[in-house]
Order: C-alpha cells, then sequence, then structure tokens
C-alpha cells in the first residue's frame, strides 16, 4: 500500500489525473480476518513515517476501518 500512495499516486499527480489521494485499509484487528498478505493501518502508518517527507509527495487521506 505504501507503493500506491509513494509511486502510483505520485505518477497519476504528475500525469494530471489527482490532486489528492484517498486510501482506505483496515486496521490490524480486521487485517488478521482476512487473507494473508494484506496490508494494515498502524503497519502502512508507521512505514510512511519512517520513510520521511519528499518533495514529490502529494496530500493523501490515509482512513483505517475497523470491524
Amino acid at each position: 500500500m505504501v507503493y500506491n500512495v509513494c509511486a502510483k499516486m505520485t505518477i497519476f499527480h504528475n500525469m494530471g489525473f489527482i490532486d489528492v489521494g484517498i486510501e482506505i485499509v483496515p486496521v490490524k484487528e480486521l487485517a488478521e480476518d482476512m487473507s494473508s498478505g494484506v496490508s494494515y493501518f498502524e503497519q502502512f502508518v508507521w512505514d510512511l513515517e519512517k520513510r520521511g517527507v519528499s518533495d514529490i509527495d502529494i496530500p493523501v487521506l490515509i482512513l483505517g476501518v475497523a470491524p
């Protein structure tokens, strides 16, 4: 999911298709009941915080959904 925000959304922004992004992801509790390999909100936030800010970033709202 970090790839969606850091790569795909940047490409779509550069092509003029989007100005902002929205990513809806499950929280860990919900992801545990889903098929394997599903990313979850808490990990996603941690990944983005550790990545840091880049001059190519666009505004993105990340929503975590819970059961």
